[in-house]
């Protein structure tokens, strides 16, 4: 029987394995999550928020032992760790706090009838598929609305993470959650199909690769079952001015290598005009030169490693191949000779756009920098793309920045900002970033009935 483990990416040891479901026991998994929301659904939202409230409050109780969790699974520095489990408990409170105000009923007007209302009715039992990077958090933007609204939830967390996705579930339950509403499910992949067939469940999100997302998008369609999709991006950070190169530059790099650059929204591509360009290269390079890199647990630490073995050296292929397409290699990228999935995070220069490495995200710490010739070349470079997720624009003129803004093809853009995401905004993206949106009442409906109801004297 294949298992989930936890292998530590700071060592390469194995800790902990964990037996995956057995197809025999997935109908009856179902059903208990099936019979668990026909009575959550008529749970009072006070006492839904109740749930999610001391959920946050365990959350902030237990942030050490669940930021060293996943610190150990895939390599996440401890500060980072523990920004990432207050992040989750923010969007607790948030949806704990908001969420009644967007489900109660929408009234139109009567038009011939006494009432015209719209319900926003929970759909059922929903399958999350769910990646490591951010291994609470991601778990959390879609739970969190979900169970608000009064759905149920399947949970399948990568393999790599087995222990954190348990704890979610324990946490959850023992801030007062009944059994089967929520429930952490250690899935075989050949398995989703499974679960995705059966007529009890309504709905998916995943959160992962293209590939991923388009074969579990392809099994629900078959079977008409409504998802979201959240797939990640080639992100652009254009540059068009700015009163401090070195600063800006210093800026990001922090955002390119945090979490080892295994971030959906990280920028992937920083298009600068040339007439900042050369400094900027400089002053990356200076920047990357100096990130420090270490175990997760190492305060001294920038940069923690890789995920897998697999993800680092797949970066390293990756490097290789944009070297022999022509880039230029100005730092980095090298693999460190230790135990665990460490490397240095890399600068590329002249890379052709129209590359494999100019057209596809490299889900690690490597930062390509693109000239471009004045800021409509920057526009034209940034939406040369396939994805669409999040996207930034540095300017000292606000104004400008925002009208560059609303011409970027993204579901996300920030001027003079990047990779933000509060639970009170909309997060998702279009074309093979994916589609669907996550957070506020955008997530909050996305998984309802939107159930018209007339009523007229007979």
């Amino acid at each position: 029987m294949s298992t989930y483990a936890l292998t530590n990416a700071n060592t390469g040891e194995v800790e902990q394995t964990f037996d995956s479901l057995t197809p025999d026991q997935i109908p009856g998994i179902i059903e208990h999550a099936h019979k668990a929301h026909l009575e959550w659904k008529t749970t009072p939202y006070a006492k839904r928020a109740e749930v999610l409230n001391k959920y946050a409050s365990l959350l902030d109780e237990k942030q050490d032992e669940l930021a060293d969790i996943i610190g150990r699974e895939m390599g996440k520095p401890l500060p980072q760790g523990k920004a990432e489990l207050a992040k989750v408990a923010r969007t607790a409170r948030w949806y704990a706090a908001h969420s009644e105000q967007f489900l109660v009923p929408t009234e139109l007007p009567a038009t011939g009838a006494e009432r015209t209302y719209v319900r926003h009715d929970p759909l059922g039992v929903l399958f999350g598929v769910m990646p490591w990077n951010f291994p609470y958090n991601q778990l959390a933007r879609f739970t969190m609305p979900n169970l608000m609204v009064g759905n149920s939830i399947l949970m399948k967390q990568a393999s790599i993470c087995p222990v954190s996705s348990q704890k979610f579930q324990e946490l959850l339950e023992e801030a007062g959650l009944p059994s089967g509403v929520y429930t952490n499910i250690y899935l075989n992949t050949e398995d989703a199909e499974q679960v995705l067939k059966d007529f009890r469940v309504k709905g998916f999100s995943v959160t992962g690769s293209e590939g991923a997302g388009a074969a579990i998008a392809g099994i629900a369609g078959k079977n008409l079952k409504r998802g979201v999709l959240e797939l990640g991006g080639n992100d652009p950070f254009v540059v068009l001015d700015t009163d401090d190169v070195k600063a800006l530059a210093q800026q990001a790099v922090t955002y390119r290598t945090t979490n080892a650059g295994q971030v959906c929204t990280s920028p992937k591509r920083f298009i600068v005009v040339e007439e900042l360009y050369d400094e900027f290269v400089a002053a990356a390079k200076e920047a990357i030169e100096a990130v420090k890199v270490g175990d997760y647990n190492d305060p001294e630490i920038n940069m923690g490693p890789l995920s897998s073995e697999s993800a680092r050296d797949d970066i390293l292929e990756a490097l290789e191949q944009a070297k022999k397409d022509g880039a230029t290699l100005v730092t980095g990228g090298e693999k460190l000779e230790r135990l665990g999935w460490f490397m240095r995070p890399a600068l590329l220069t002249d890379v052709d756009i129209d590359s494999d490495t100019g057209r596809h995200e490299i889900f690690g710490p490597v930062m390509i920098i693109f000239k471009a010739k004045d800021e409509e070349d920057a526009l034209r470079l940034a939406n040369h793309t396939e994805y669409g997720l999040m996207a930034s624009v540095w300017t000292t003129d606000l104004d400008k920045g925002r009208h560059f803004a609303e011409r970027i093809n993204a579901g996300m853009t920030f001027v003079n900002k990047h990779m933000e995401s509060e639970p009170n905004f909309p997060f998702g993206g279009i074309n093979k970033s994916g589609f669907g949106r996550e957070n506020a009442q955008w997530g909050l409906r996305e998984f309802t009935n939107e159930h018209l109801v007339r009523v007229h004297q007979q």
